[in-house]
């Protein structure tokens, strides 16, 4: 059996002899894997080793499409990207980027990146234009069409591809609650909001218990990407691989059923809780389902058909209850990794009531006076909705939705601060006003003064 000549990262060309009559394998500067499946010896060319546990508790629930998903793991991960169209229609992003991307059925604003990107030297990025995202990751935001105006909150948010997948529904209306509990991934999940120029949200680092307390029947969505096993990332992710056990399965199961319980009291009636994991793991997918639904009242509805086609139906439960409305996202159904995605909307009656006073204030007269003055040196028009939180001058549009002073890292667009009865403007004030700004110079993305500027050094205006 001779096999292809390929190129991978760390596989040198090679040719493979395997001599069935005296079973020997052959090998010249090459590792290789002998599997053996259903009696039949089958070699495949691996850049990662499966451990045995996960192909024995994996391969009965993948079943025939087991051999499909190994070939698979052979080819390298799939990248995308999506588009901030807050800032920049599709067609006009793909007339001015220079990698070959291809659109992404199921978006209406994501794309497959067919080439190498160094996304951290592009102008483009830099600009908020896009954010680099796992393309099966983005099935989770466009699971269902999101009604203008919603109150939504993104419990697990960072580092952010969720939100501004929101985002892109949403525009500019309603609000959206990113959270991350990790007080690192919470200032990542900061910094891209901020690139991204997103004005109708707040960056918080609650605790899911927290949020239970503060936030009773307030959202109208709220999306549970909860921290998994990671099975879906083996191929792109070897830290994934080196984690997983059994034990991690079981410990991942019991915290996700946790936060759904935690975080049921803060949706209201008629909501939709989107719930995803980026694993193939039923007892972190499927199973959990099926214990929320045992004591809580929800429909599971299916997704848009752009998804089913890139899907399969959700597997039966121990107890044989069918989730075929939730769907798996195999690196063999779609271009991708490993997905999870179940839109269940809340029957049950929910009460309650946030009964926090929200710390956001009116400017001062004294404040208006310095701020107002600067904005109109810099702004063709100067926006309403202009407030202080936390010695900073914001603006925000949701003035009336309670938020108290602590573990909020963002409310809206952080425009900048008084210092020495002076007003000092904020980045996040040009990465979301850019287009209202008095001075702009307009420079091409290959204008060398951009990379100038993107190194830190001053250029010619």
């Amino acid at each position: 059996l001779q096999i292809k000549r390929r190129k991978e990262k760390k596989i040198k060309f090679f040719f493979l002899f395997f001599f069935i009559e005296t079973k020997k394998i052959d090998i010249m500067n090459m590792e290789v894997r002998v599997v053996i499946m259903d009696s039949k010896l089958e070699l495949f060319l691996s850049k990662i080793n499966l451990p045995k546990e996960f192909i024995e508790a994996r391969k009965p629930i993948i079943g025939k499409n087991w051999e499909s998903l190994i070939k698979e793991y052979e080819k390298e991960p799939i990248r995308g990207l999506q588009v901030n169209t807050l800032k920049i229609d599709p067609k006009t992003f793909q007339q001015k980027f220079t990698t070959k991307i291809e659109p992404i059925p199921y978006t209406s604003n994501g794309f497959y990146i067919e080439e190498e990107l160094k996304a951290g030297k592009d102008p483009l990025h830099h600009a908020g234009s896009y954010y680099v995202q796992e393309p099966s990751a983005m099935i989770v935001a466009n699971s269902l069409p999101i009604k203008k105006d919603s109150i939504i909150l993104d419990v697990c948010s960072a580092p952010g591809g969720k939100t501004i997948g929101i985002s892109n529904q949403l525009q500019k209306s309603g609000l959206i609650v990113a959270n991350e509990v990790n007080p690192t991934r919470a200032k990542i999940l900061l910094g891209n909001i901020e690139r991204m120029g997103i004005p109708n949200c707040l960056v918080t680092n609650f605790q899911v218990n927290q949020l239970r307390d503060l936030y009773p029947n307030t959202f109208d969505y709220i999306f549970l990407d909860t921290p998994c096993s990671g099975e879906g990332m083996f191929r792109k992710d070897e830290q994934a691989l080196q984690e997983w056990s059994l034990e991690a399965v079981d410990h991942c199961s019991k915290r996700s059923l946790e936060l759904l319980e935690t975080i049921n009291d803060c949706l209201k009636t008629d909501g939709y809780l989107i719930y995803s994991t980026c694993t193939f793991a039923k007892e972190e997918n499927e199973d959990i389902i099926e214990k929320f639904l045992n004591h809580h009242s929800y429909q599971i509805l299916p997704v848009p058909e752009s998804i089913q086609k890139v899907t399969e139906p959700g597997v039966k439960t121990n107890n044989q209850q069918t989730t075929e409305n939730c769907r798996r996202f195999y690196p063999y159904t779609g271009k991708g990794e490993g997905q999870f995605v179940a839109v269940l909307q809340k029957q049950e009656k929910q009460n309650g009531k946030s009964n926090i006073k929200s710390t956001i204030q009116p400017l001062t007269a004294q404040q208006k006076k310095i701020v107002i003055p600067a904005l109109k040196e810099i702004l063709i028009e100067v926006p309403d909705h202009i407030y202080q939180y936390k010695e900073k001058i914001i603006y925000f549009e949701k003035a009336d939705f309670p938020i108290p002073a602590h573990q909020v890292l963002c409310a809206g667009i952080t425009l900048g601060t008084i210092e020495k009865n002076r007003f000092i403007p904020h980045h996040q004030l040009f990465t979301s006003f850019g287009k209202q700004m008095k001075n702009q110079l307009n420079l091409k993305k290959d204008d060398p003064r951009v990379i100038q500027y993107l190194n830190g050094y001053e250029i010619e205006a």
